[in-house]
């Protein structure tokens, strides 16, 4: 029996709000968002370093409009041994960050397996740059898994292990067009304007 557990909380509505709006520019489709079986081997690789149990738990708002077709993602997610938590979206206001912090408290509480490491698939500093601050002075490992460059609030905090999204193997099917520092190149680069004058 494995003496400690790896718990990863994807923020799905934050994850596809960065890569949407900020990297894309556009809604992203279904091909260009983060695949499961490769996050999945990527996590059990992970575990199998110190033979860590494994938990995986993805949350998602949805509507009554977006509600059937989350189902087959829902499902897809399941069959591979990732856990939902889907919310009903009511209201501007109702999100999921509440309910991960719930689940991350509650596995740092118990006591077997005890909490070994948090992997924070989010970008939400205000919500989560706290939580990583309790576990790390906790001596629970804390892993932000998002694209740094949009995650500075989280990604400051002193002792959090950084994993850039495009760095797991396999979770996007292509290079997403990022601008970052390290992308630009020496000579420069003209960015075109989004908009019309």
């Amino acid at each position: 029996m494995s003496d400690g557990r790896v718990l990863l909380a994807w923020d799905s509505p934050n994850i596809d709000m960065v890569l949407g709006q900020l990297i894309l520019r556009r809604k992203p489709t279904g091909r260009e968002r983060p695949r499961i079986d490769a996050l999945g081997a990527w996590l059990r690789e992970r575990g199998a370093e110190e033979d860590l149990a494994l938990e995986a738990a993805v949350f998602a708002n949805v509507t009554e409009r977006t509600f059937n077709g989350v189902l087959g993602w829902a499902e897809v997610v399941r069959q591979s041994g990732f856990r939902m938590f889907l919310k009903p979206k009511l209201t501007e206001g109702s999100d999921v960050d509440e309910d991960i912090l719930a689940l991350v408290r509650q596995r740092a509480a118990e006591v077997a397996p005890a909490l070994r490491e948090v992997v924070l698939m989010s970008h939400d500093g205000m919500a989560f740059a706290e939580l990583a601050r309790e576990l790390l002075a906790d001596g629970i490992r804390v892993t932000a898994l998002v694209f740094p460059e949009h995650a500075t609030q989280l990604v400051s905090v002193d002792g959090i292990d950084v994993v850039d999204l495009e760095d797991v193997p396999g979770l996007f099917e292509q290079p997403l067009p990022r601008l970052t520092f390290a992308t630009l190149p020496a000579e420069g680069r003209w960015l075109e304007p989004l908009g019309d004058l």
